[in-house]
């Protein structure tokens, strides 16, 4: 009798054997399950900067052509006042046709004791044409705008009806 139940423990602990063998809870991934996983999030990575990065691209556009209409504005104010646009020097805006003003040295346009522009727009992003926008006067009774924009898939872009100044892409002129 004492054969036959340690026979038939033995036997027991075999099939216990084998069947946590069988359904052995594995201990870690293997290194093609983790290279597969690691590739898909670098995918997911990238297109999600790319994405950003188009945001962002595009968000600085939509601000530089705003400052510009802003400036539009301005000029336009300074126009029905003084029955013609201000001179430029050196593509900035000047009151008196030596000293430029807007965009460096001054925080607002200001002429002849008149303020036409609380606070003047800065283009600060480094760009290939250098931070800032341009103005030019061509005659005195029209102007160009001009500023880089960093989509150059903009629509805009295309069809421009004047020629922007000084390394820029992107230009707009008196209505």
């Amino acid at each position: 009798m004492r054969f036959r139940l340690t026979y038939h423990l033995s036997l027991i602990r075999r099939k216990a054997l084998l069947i946590t063998y069988h359904f052995k809870v594995k201990r870690g991934f293997t290194l093609i399950e983790l290279l597969v996983v690691i590739t898909i999030i670098a995918i997911l990575v990238a297109s999600a900067t790319t994405s950003w990065r188009n945001a962002q691209m595009k968000g600085r556009d939509g601000k530089r052509k705003s400052d510009l209409k802003a400036v539009q504005q301005a000029l336009e104010n300074y126009y029905q006042v003084n029955g013609q646009y201000p001179p430029s020097v050196s593509g900035k805006i000047s009151c008196d046709g030596v000293t430029g003003f807007i965009w460096n040295n001054s925080p607002a346009f200001t002429c002849n004791s008149i303020t036409y522009m609380q606070q003047l727009p800065k283009d600060t992003v480094n760009q290939p044409s250098g931070p800032g926008y341009y103005y030019t006067r061509s005659g005195v009774n029209s102007y160009v705008l001009s500023a880089y924009l960093e989509n150059t898939n903009d629509p805009d872009l295309t069809g421009l009806t004047c020629t922007p100044q000084a390394s820029r892409n992107w230009c707009v002129t008196n209505p």
